[in-house]
C-alpha cells in the first residue's frame, strides 16, 4: 500500500479547448492553433486530430485539407492561455495544497494513500472517485476538459494519462486510478518506451536495440544494464516504473542562467533603426520578466538571423556585452542590447547583396539573484548613491504595476518605437478609440486569424444579454 500518491491533471487539447470556453458555436467545430507569425500547427481539436493533421505540421502544406474538413483556424493568443492556465492552478490548489505546475497545461498534485489495511479494491474505487471529482470541478470552474491520473509515482501518473486518453476516445471515463487498474499491465506491455517520460530518442533507440522496445521489457532488464545504457537518469525511470517513487514535487522551480526573448518578423526587415526597436522591446520584456523572477543580468546579447529561408545571402549576427553592475533595469538592458545589435548588424554581404533579416532577439545571461554585488571600479558615481538607485527601483515598479493594471506595454521608452504601433501588438483585430486600427511595426508578428482575447482587454469581454 503506497502512503501517498501522484495524481497527474492534463488539460486536453488546450489552446483548442480555451478557444471553445467562450464561443459555443465552436463546440464539435476542428480547430487549429499556429505557432508565431502562423507559422505551424502547435495545436488540435480531436477532429483535427482524427483528419491526420500532425502536429507541428507547417500551415502552408495542410492549409487545404484544414480547409476540406471546415477547420477554424486560430494566431496564439498566448495572453488568453496564460490566464487560463493560472485559472486552473488556482482551482486545482484548492483540492490539495501540494500542486507542482508542470507547463501550462499539466500539473503534479499528491494524493494521500490507501490506509493500512483496507480493500485494495475499495482504495482503487475510491481513488478513482477522487480522479473524476478533480476532472469536474476544474471543468465547473473554469470550462477546461481535462484528463486526470492516479498512481503510485509521477512517471506512471503520466503513463495512465496515456491510458485515459486511449479510453476517452472509446467513449470511456477520461479521469481514472492507474494504481490497481485492471487495464494497467496489458496498457505498458503495449506502450512504446518513447511514450515514456523521460526517455528521449536516443534512449529509446538503445532500448530497443536491447529487446527492450515495451515498458514492461524495459522495467524487467537487470539494473546493471539500465544503469550502462541509460545512465542513473535512466535507472530512476525504470525504478519509477516499477512503482518506487524517486521524483517528488518541485514547488520551487530552479533559478534560470539565461533569459531569451525574441520573435520572428512578420516580413524581412533590412534596416538597422527597425531592427532597434525590436531589439530595445525584446529589452524591456526581458527586463520585466528579470525583476518579477527576483534576478539580475550580468550579460547581455543581442541576435540577428535571416533563419536561412528564402533567397539572398544569409547570417546570423551575435555579439554578448558584460554590464558594469549586474541589473534587472530597462535603460540600462536597451542600451546594453541596442549596442550589441549594431556591432551585430550588416546591411550587406561582401558581394554587396543585402541582408534580409527575419528574426531578432535578447539574450541575458549570467543571471543571479537581485541583491547587493561587487560592482568594478570604473562605473558612473551614481550608482554609488542609494537615493537614486531606489529612485530607479521605484520607478520600474511603478511601471511594472501600470502595465499589469493596463496591459502590457502601456508605458514604454522611446527606443521601443511608437507607443501607438506597440498597443497594435496585442491585438491586430481590435481598433483604438476612433475606428481606426493602429498600424503593426514591420517587426511585429503575422497574426492574421487573431481571435479575441476575452479574458485580458476590455474590448473583448464577453458580452451577456437576458
Amino acid at each position: 500500500m503506497p502512503r501517498r500518491l501522484f495524481a497527474l491533471v492534463d488539460c486536453a487539447n488546450f489552446y483548442a479547448s480555451c478557444e471553445r470556453i467562450f464561443d459555443p458555436s465552436l463546440e464539435g467545430t476542428p480547430i487549429a492553433v499556429l505557432s508565431n507569425n502562423d507559422g505551424c500547427v502547435i495545436a488540435r481539436s480531436e477532429e483535427v486530430k482524427a483528419a491526420g493533421v500532425p502536429m507541428a505540421a507547417p500551415y502552408f502544406t495542410c492549409r487545404r485539407e484544414l480547409e476540406r474538413i471546415g477547420a477554424r483556424v486560430f494566431s496564439s493568443n498566448y495572453s488568453l492561455y496564460a490566464d487560463m492556465s493560472r485559472r486552473v492552478m488556482e482551482t486545482l490548489h484548492t483540492v490539495t495544497p501540494d500542486v507542482e505546475v508542470y507547463s501550462v497545461d499539466e500539473a503534479f498534485l499528491v494524493i494521500p494513500g490507501p490506509e493500512a489495511g483496507a480493500d485494495p479494491g475499495a482504495e482503487h474505487a475510491r481513488l478513482g472517485a477522487v480522479a473524476r471529482s478533480i476532472r469536474e470541478r476544474v471543468w465547473r470552474w473554469t470550462g477546461v476538459p481535462t484528463r486526470v491520473a492516479i498512481a503510485e509515482t509521477k512517471t506512471l501518473a503520466k503513463a495512465g494519462v496515456t491510458l485515459a486518453k486511449r479510453l476517452q476516445r472509446h467513449g470511456g471515463e477520461p479521469a481514472l486510478c492507474f494504481w490497481n487498474h485492471p487495464a494497467r499491465e496489458a496498457h505498458l506491455a503495449s506502450m512504446s518506451v518513447r511514450d515514456v517520460w523521460g526517455i528521449s530518442r536516443r534512449w529509446g533507440r538503445r532500448l530497443e536495440g536491447l529487446g527492450a522496445a515495451t515498458v514492461d521489457r524495459l522495467v524487467a532488464l537487470p539494473d546493471p544494464v539500465i544503469r550502462k545504457t541509460l545512465s542513473v537518469v535512466g535507472l530512476r525511470t525504470a525504478y519509477e516504473l516499477r512503482g518506487v517513487a524517486c521524483l517528488g514535487l518541485e514547488h520551487d522551480p530552479p533559478i534560470r542562467r539565461s533569459l531569451i526573448r525574441s520573435r520572428s518578423f512578420r516580413q524581412p526587415i533590412s534596416d538597422l533603426a527597425t531592427i532597434s526597436e525590436a531589439v530595445a522591446t525584446h529589452a524591456a520584456r526581458a527586463g520585466e520578466k528579470l525583476r518579477r523572477e527576483g534576478l539580475v543580468a550580468g550579460r547581455v546579447a543581442a541576435l540577428v538571423t535571416t533563419k536561412g529561408v528564402g533567397e539572398g545571402p544569409h547570417r546570423t549576427g551575435w555579439l554578448e556585452l558584460p554590464l558594469s553592475t549586474p541589473t534587472n533595469r530597462t535603460p540600462d538592458l536597451i542600451r546594453a542590447a541596442k549596442s550589441s545589435a549594431a556591432q551585430s548588424f550588416e546591411a550587406r554581404d561582401f558581394y554587396g547583396n543585402v541582408y534580409r533579416y527575419r528574426k531578432a532577439g535578447v539574450v541575458c545571461t549570467d543571471l543571479r539573484p537581485a541583491r547587493p554585488v561587487q560592482t568594478q571600479a570604473f562605473v558612473p558615481a551614481r550608482t554609488f548613491d542609494p537615493a537614486w538607485a531606489d529612485g530607479q527601483d521605484r520607478l520600474h515598479a511603478a511601471m511594472d504595476r501600470l502595465n499589469r493594471r493596463f496591459g502590457r506595454r502601456t508605458v514604454a521608452f522611446a527606443a521601443q518605437g511608437a507607443p501607438r504601433n506597440l498597443r497594435a501588438l496585442e491585438s491586430e483585430t481590435v481598433p483604438e478609440a476612433g475606428g481606426t486600427p493602429a498600424p503593426l511595426p514591420a517587426w511585429g508578428m503575422a497574426r492574421d486569424h487573431t481571435h479575441h482575447a476575452y479574458t485580458t482587454r476590455w474590448e473583448s469581454l464577453p458580452v451577456v444579454r437576458a
